[in-house]
């Protein structure tokens, strides 16, 4: 599993026990979609029987633009049973809004669970 980095946003994969992603920096692309949904998918593609921990807490900023490849993620995620948590930091303004949605959105899966911490 590789990371990834694409100007000022970058993902970082540990993979142990359980694998986790960590993103890092600002997604600010117009279009991160275009390098996001394949990057997502091939590393979906390669868990097999391993939980997933993403963790956002570090995520200095991302455009309107970056929600919807993370909320496909998701979908894909669930969709594989792949029992996934996934963190960002409750006390930053701009992740509470943007993934309290996510949290809702997460409450109608069966392997996904979204944390503020």
């Amino acid at each position: 599993m590789e990371n990834m980095k694409e100007g000022t946003l970058s993902i970082e994969i540990d993979d142990g026990e359980k694998i986790t992603m960590s993103w890092h920096g600002r997604s600010e692309s117009r279009e991160p979609a275009s390098v996001l949904n394949p990057y997502l998918v091939k590393l979906i593609d390669s868990i097999s029987g391993k939980e997933l921990i993403v963790d956002f807490t570090k995520l200095e900023y991302m455009n309107s633009s970056t929600v919807p490849p993370i909320i496909q993620m998701i979908k894909n995620l669930n969709t594989k049973a792949i029992i996934t948590k996934i963190f960002y930091d409750k006390e930053s303004k701009w992740q509470a809004a943007s993934f309290k949605a996510l949290e809702t959105i997460s409450k109608t899966m069966t392997s996904i669970e979204v944390v503020g911490k």
